[in-house]
């Protein structure tokens, strides 16, 4: 049996029907890419808790329910940007309210300032090249887009290392065998991912 097919018999275990991926932000750009960076090593909540309430306030800030104009959160002032989040957390040393600004600015110099704009190949060094930010996150990022993908983060690459015998894999590993896994069960990788999350994070094991 092949690595694949070993996460393919794993998944076989895990209790249907599946967790769905909440679905993201489709054509709001500003929204993700908060909800990217602050969903580090953070509690994903619910619409008045966590992550999904950082957004909100956000939308509520500058009333717009679906902002999709990256311009305009890469020209706000950091600090009132900190203040209209509500959240001071930070991630490598500095707020994850710095962090998206940059991300923010990098990606709109690449020419990125709707979600429509966005190509996955080619603007992710404009993401992974701000400190604290990398493929992972911006793997999710793309996902809240829209885009097909795996946010091998560590519960996800616990649960394939589980499957594989293993003690642990890295991300890239994980994502592959991810997607190989999705490819054969002829089913949405971005929901396979989300499955296998909510199923490790709740307890449950390969």
């Amino acid at each position: 049996m092949d690595e694949v097919d070993k996460v393919v018999a794993a998944v076989e275990h895990i209790p249907k029907p599946w967790n769905k991926f909440p679905g993201g932000y489709p054509d709001q750009i500003e929204a993700a890419l908060i909800d990217a960076v602050f969903s580090i090593r953070s509690k994903y909540g619910s619409e008045t808790t966590g992550v999904r309430a950082v957004v909100r306030r956000y939308c509520d800030a500058i009333g717009d329910p679906k902002p999709d104009q990256l311009d305009r959160l890469a020209s706000m002032d950091t600090g009132r940007l900190t203040r209209v989040l509500q959240n001071a957390q930070a991630v490598s040393g500095r707020s994850k309210a710095e962090a998206v600004q940059e991300a923010a600015r990098n990606l709109v110099e690449a020419g990125v300032h709707r979600a429509a704009d966005l190509d996955p190949a080619r603007h992710r060094p404009a993401y992974t090249r701000v400190h604290g930010l990398g493929k992972v996150t911006w793997a999710y990022f793309c996902m809240l887009l829209g885009h097909q993908g795996v946010k091998a983060d560590t519960w996800v690459m616990r649960w394939v290392a589980q499957a594989l015998g293993e003690d642990s894999i890295n991300s890239a590993r994980a994502n592959a065998l991810v997607q190989g896994a999705a490819q054969k069960l002829k089913v949405d990788a971005t929901q396979l991912d989300h499955a296998i999350w909510a199923h490790a994070r709740a307890g449950g094991t390969a």
